[in-house]
C-alpha cells in the first residue's frame, strides 16, 4: 500500500494485470506498457503486466531501402492492429491508455533524425498511447521499458 496526497493507495496483480484504486471507491484501472520493437517490414511487441508477445510482418512493406518508416500508412495499421491483439479486450474498458516505448532495430547508421523521431512518436501516439518514449540501443527488459518512461519526453 502506499500513501499519496493523503489518499490509500494499493497495487495488486490480478489475471498478470497489474491493478491500482484507491479505498474511496473509485473505480481500478489496468496498466497498460508496451514494449515495440521496430526492424524493417516486421514489429514485435510485448505487453510487459501480462506476458503477451506478438511479432507480425507487414504486406505490403512499410520500409524501403533509407528509411525504417517509409509507408506511414501501413506501419500505423499493422501497430495499431498489434496493440488491440496482446491488450485483452475484456481489459479495455478498465485500462488506461498503454504507455508505449518504441526501440527501432535497423536503419540507424548516424543515428536517428528528428524527422525519423518524430515519425516514431507520431506512431505511438495513433496507436492510442498516452505517452511514448523513443528508445535508441540495446534492448530493454521489463525495469528499462519502465525507466525509459520515467525520462521526460516530448
Amino acid at each position: 500500500m502506499v500513501t499519496e496526497a493523503g489518499h490509500a493507495l494499493y497495487f495488486t496483480t490480478i489475471d498478470g494485470f497489474a491493478y491500482s484504486g484507491t479505498f474511496h471507491g473509485r473505480e481500478t484501472a489496468v496498466f497498460n506498457t508496451l514494449y515495440l520493437r521496430i526492424a524493417c517490414d516486421q514489429l514485435h511487441i510485448i505487453h510487459l503486466e501480462s506476458g503477451n508477445e506478438l511479432q507480425l510482418r507487414a504486406d505490403p512493406p512499410f520500409s524501403n531501402v533509407r528509411l525504417l518508416v517509409a509507408d506511414f500508412g501501413v506501419a500505423d495499421r499493422l501497430i495499431k492492429k498489434a496493440v488491440a491483439a496482446v491488450i485483452r479486450k475484456r481489459f479495455m474498458r478498465l485500462s488506461l491508455p498503454p504507455r508505449l516505448v518504441v526501440h527501432p532495430l535497423e536503419r540507424l547508421e548516424g543515428g536517428l533524425s528528428q524527422v525519423e523521431e518524430r515519425i516514431l512518436l507520431e506512431l505511438g501516439k495513433g496507436s492510442g498511447a498516452s505517452k511514448v518514449a523513443v528508445h535508441v540501443g540495446a534492448p530493454l527488459d521489463a525495469a528499462g521499458v519502465h525507466a525509459c518512461l520515467k525520462k521526460p519526453c516530448a
